[in-house]
């Protein structure tokens, strides 16, 4: 078997000397580091199931991850032996091919995250939330996509979900290894509210997916044909039982983990050292900390700048007959209470919001010759289907490189139903429509559903599974400003995008600072506020990002840096030769790899 040769040949695994020659394993033209890739792999979604149902492969669809001591000590093992050989490999990177290089370079950084994780952080043993992470999303791809029969991925949910109690029982194991103030209160109390949110899912929600439907909450049937007139009765009773053992389960993890929350008496910050390991690591820089830093403050004061001096352009159209304040943030807070008045007043009109500007957006870009789209249109936007009770799933789901065609389902976030008048009001005054029209370039065209969709097609899996998130959201940002300076929106969609972009540069601010400087929640919220010039919804939750997945949130800034400064320097380098579409083709030629690779490939002889 290829996987056990690999985990065998310890740290020469990727020296040329110890994977398989073509001719034995792989194929014919199987290059070394390609067989390192598929072993990995392999490992990979042995290790966690649910990721590769994720991924669109579907043979350990019944299976969930079993992180028992012993597991744990074998992938840590692994990927420590994968890691060592991966370096020396890159040593010698001149002798690799391009693909090589690249794959290599992704897998090595994943790899070493794996080791961040169960080495350096202790992931499993000091934080609650990568617990409720794994089991809160156990079926979730089970249940919404649509890549094989409903049947079949129902089933295997019930069968899954059947392991979940195995699961948790690990996972309060694991947790009562470790002293509580190595546990920080803040990530016990949220994972036990996720907890919470999970049992009454599968108590109340989880068998209603096996009643076939023809549609969700009045919106398009994402089974198609394949949830009609199927005989599900036999798999809603399995569901149903292994739901009511999820549901207990989850209760008793939520029960430990509010009782760890007034115990616990950590700090949720990584602290200077490990998290400047981590920053580095995941944004792929060696830039110093300081240096970040000392730019993201330039930047947000030269963003206020910009937005002030637009609005000042625009005031006369925006709020005719007006008086334009003198001082730039009360302007700023005028223009951007203006933007807030046109918004949905319910969940349909929001709903119905979006999807006529993806309509929109498609013939933008084709009009404009923006970039080549993905030949069929495999996109979905709407609420997230009913029996989600309690739990959250919105966001972009793309299709997996294992099943590339696949829908992207782009689940929009929503107030809970059991909202008040005024949760529901200020929700939508952040996402208004004017919110709404800048981030669509974002999320779905030319964005994330083209950038994921072209990804998912990429031969090299390993570049979609493993993508460089500081390229990602690098190109969903500049889709914004793209799009606007194509002429996308009006002076109140830019003014939105303004805002947005003040946003992501404090995400940068605040995660350094609270993870290096021990800044406290409150100040996180006033200098969101007063600095950034964000409402308290966006605010509050730049805090809970910032302590639950640092350093992520700085790759919006640090991306949108990087790929509009390559923009510019292309078409100054092109000059009158430039063509958009060939820009935009160029920047999904290798997948999401580090943007420094497309600059050395377009500039290269200019």
């Amino acid at each position: 078997m290829r996987l056990g040769f690999i985990f065998i040949c310890s740290t020469v695994l990727l020296s040329l000397a110890c994977a398989p020659r073509p001719a034995e394993e792989g194929g014919a033209g199987q290059s070394d580091v390609a067989t390192v890739v598929d072993g990995y792999l392999e490992r990979y979604f042995d290790f966690y199931p649910s990721r590769a149902t994720e991924a669109g492969r579907h043979d350990r669809d019944a299976e969930l991850e079993d992180l028992s001591a012993e597991r744990l000590a074998g992938w840590v093992d692994f990927n420590r032996e994968t890691a060592a050989g991966l370096e020396e490999a890159l040593a010698d990177a001149g002798s690799l091919q391009q693909d090589d290089l690249l794959d290599a370079e992704l897998l090595l950084r994943q790899a070493r995250r794996e080791l961040f994780a169960y080495e350096t952080a202790e992931a499993h043993r000091t934080q609650p939330l990568f617990w409720t992470g794994i089991a809160s999303n156990a079926t979730v791809f089970l249940l919404v996509r649509d890549d094989v029969p409903a049947a079949e991925r129902l089933a295997a949910a019930a069968e899954r979900a059947a392991l979940i109690p195995r699961l948790v029982d690990q996972a309060l194991g694991a947790l009562a290894l470790d002293d509580p103030s190595r546990i920080a209160p803040d990530h016990a109390r949220i994972a036990a509210g996720q907890a919470a949110a999970s049992a009454t899912f599968y108590r109340e929600g989880f068998a209603a997916a096996a009643v076939p439907t023809d549609g969700q909450d009045g919106e398009d049937d994402q089974d198609g044909e394949d949830g009609e007139g199927e005989d599900l009765t036999a798999t809603r009773t399995a569901m149903e039982e292994a739901g009511e053992a999820a549901a207990a389960a989850f209760d008793r993890l939520a029960e430990r983990l509010s009782t760890l929350a007034d115990e616990a008496t950590g700090s949720p910050r990584l602290g200077p050292e490990r998290y400047a390991a981590l920053f580095a690591l995941v944004n792929g820089t060696d830039e110093p900390l300081d240096s970040v830093l000392a730019r993201a403050q330039e930047a947000l004061t030269a963003k206020r700048a910009e937005a002030a001096a637009y609005g000042r352009q625009v005031w006369d159209e925006v709020l005719p007959g007006e008086e334009p304040p003198a001082d730039d943030r009360e302007l700023l807070d005028r223009l951007f209470e203006r933007a807030a008045k046109d918004r949905a007043r319910e969940v349909d009109q929001f709903v119905t919001d979006y999807q006529h500007l993806l309509e929109q957006a498609f013939v933008f870009v084709q009009e404009h010759k923006v970039i080549t789209l993905p030949g069929q249109r495999t996109i979905w936007v709407g609420r997230s289907p009913s029996y989600f009770v309690g739990q959250s799933v919105g966001g972009v789901y793309p299709a997996g490189p294992y099943a590339p065609d696949a829908d992207t389902l782009f689940y929009l976030p929503t107030p809970p139903d059991d909202a008040t008048a005024e949760q529901k009001d200020a929700f939508f005054r952040d996402f208004n429509h004017h919110f709404n029209v800048m981030i669509t370039p974002h999320e779905m065209v030319p964005g994330h559903y083209t950038q994921l969709k072209i990804a998912a097609h990429q031969p090299h899996k390993v570049r979609a599974l493993f993508p460089d998130g500081v390229y990602t959201e690098g190109w969903g940002t500049f889709s914004e400003r793209l799009m606007l300076d194509l002429g996308w929106g009006m002076p109140l969609d830019r003014l939105a995008h303004l805002k947005k972009q003040l946003e992501n540069i404090a995400r940068t601010i605040v995660d350094i600072r609270v993870h290096t400087e021990g800044v406290e929640r409150d100040e996180v919220i006033r200098f969101v506020r007063e600095e950034a010039l964000q409402d308290d919804q966006f605010a509050g939750n730049m805090w809970v990002r910032s302590i639950t997945s640092a350093p992520q949130i700085t790759s919006y800034w640090l991306g949108y840096e990087q790929v509009m400064g390559l923009y510019r320097e292309v078409r100054a380098a092109r000059g009158a030769d430039f063509v958009l579409r060939d820009f935009t083709d160029g920047m999904m030629a290798m997948g999401p790899v580090p943007v420094r690779h497309y600059r050395e490939a377009m500039l290269a002889g200019e």
